[in-house]
């Protein structure tokens, strides 16, 4: 899917696509049209806004394998609380396993457009190799909650401040410059068996989510500045990727603005060399190195106002809402982002940071 001016997308990127290609194109123009792809429906709201969402089909297939019934759930968000304790549950049986590993499937497919998800999703994939009785319910407490949210778990996209919009902030920026920011989090030692810990970084283009990702890390990380800069570390290496596709597909230079909320993370990666902590792979050298020549830009954000947090750990509701607000999850049947009814702290704080560094003119034109 590309958005762009019309005459660039029908009469350069199309026709250039098909001196190669085989291209079929459907296009979105007015405010009402919609359009299906990949399993996906796109519509496109009067306020400018693009909604994404998933074909009800997944959910109802899921449901069907866990034996729910869609009208009777009401779950408030999408992690169980067992999530966070030792599992010590026996396997499931062969028949059952089969069908968590096709749910767990499915669910993968889907997790690119439910960050608010990633999390859970990330901790079933675990089990596939052998489910147990614990995951058989954090599954389907997964399953009910997309149930009865399922007009909810939307991403939407709407382009109105320009290539160097941030989240929070405009950003000053050379002409034909675009601006890819980047928020990285960490939750230290999260899991209770192996003790490795979980990152999660969320990725926007013009206040818009790009990408976002939930992972558990490969190494146990004796600190959490340590797990912090090795969550720094995987998002720097998929915003260098989309930051050269970017650059590719618009012609523009494209700056990447790394966002952590961990102090000892940022003094690690603003030295050179591992100093004291001599264990630490050689892949926080290279990106010292890439913050040492600019290729990538360190910032800061506040804990409570940190996208990423959102793919760390299992949320209360309200905090859940608040960053789903920040994602843009759109709100089908309100016709808002969710969360906007109930901001919380995070939007407040949100607010006080673009009132205080947009003057009163820029707010207007917001």
């Amino acid at each position: 899917m590309v958005v762009g001016k019309r005459d660039f997308v029908m009469n350069r990127l199309v026709k250039c696509l098909k001196e190669k290609y085989e291209v079929s194109v459907q296009t979105m123009e007015k405010p009402g049209d919609e359009i299906q792809f990949l399993k996906r429906k796109m519509v496109l709201h009067h306020d400018g806004r693009l909604s994404i969402q998933t074909h009800y089909k997944h959910v109802q297939q899921m449901c069907a394998l866990m034996g729910l019934s869609r009208r009777l759930q009401s779950k408030k968000t999408p992690g169980h609380s067992d999530m966070d304790l030792q599992d010590n549950t026996g396997e499931v049986s062969p028949d059952l396993a089969k069908k968590f590993r096709t749910c767990v499937g499915i669910l993968l497919y889907l997790a690119s457009d439910l960050p608010h998800c990633q999390h859970v999703v990330r901790h079933l994939a675990t089990y596939s190799t052998a489910p147990t009785q614990k995951s058989l319910v954090v599954l389907k407490h997964l399953v009910s909650y997309l149930a009865c949210h399922e007009d909810i778990c939307n991403i939407s996209l709407q382009w109105r401040r320009g290539r160097n919009a941030g989240v929070f902030h405009q950003y000053g920026t050379e002409p034909g410059e675009t601006i890819l920011e980047v928020f990285t989090d960490s939750d230290w030692a999260s899991d209770k068996t192996s003790r490795r810990s979980v990152s999660c970084a969320t990725m926007f283009v013009g206040g818009c989510l790009l990408f976002s990702s939930s992972r558990t890390q490969k190494l146990v990380s004796l600190s959490s500045a340590e797990a912090e800069v090795y969550s720094c570390s995987s998002g720097a290496s998929d915003a260098i990727m989309l930051s050269r596709l970017l650059a590719w597909m618009t012609g523009f230079k494209v700056t990447i603005h790394l966002h952590t909320d961990s102090s000892g993370a940022r003094g690690i990666l603003q030295r050179q060399g591992v100093g004291r902590v001599r264990h630490l792979s050689c892949r926080i050298l290279w990106l010292q190195q890439l913050i040492s020549d600019g290729v990538i830009r360190l910032g800061v954000v506040a804990g409570s106002t940190d996208p990423a947090d959102i793919g760390t750990k299992r949320l209360p509701n309200g905090r859940l809402r608040s960053l789903m607000f920040l994602l843009g999850m759109y709100n089908v049947p309100s016709g808002a982002l969710e969360g906007a009814d109930e901001p919380g702290i995070v939007f407040r704080k949100k607010q006080h940071l673009m009132n205080k560094r947009l003057g009163p003119h820029e707010l207007e034109g917001m």
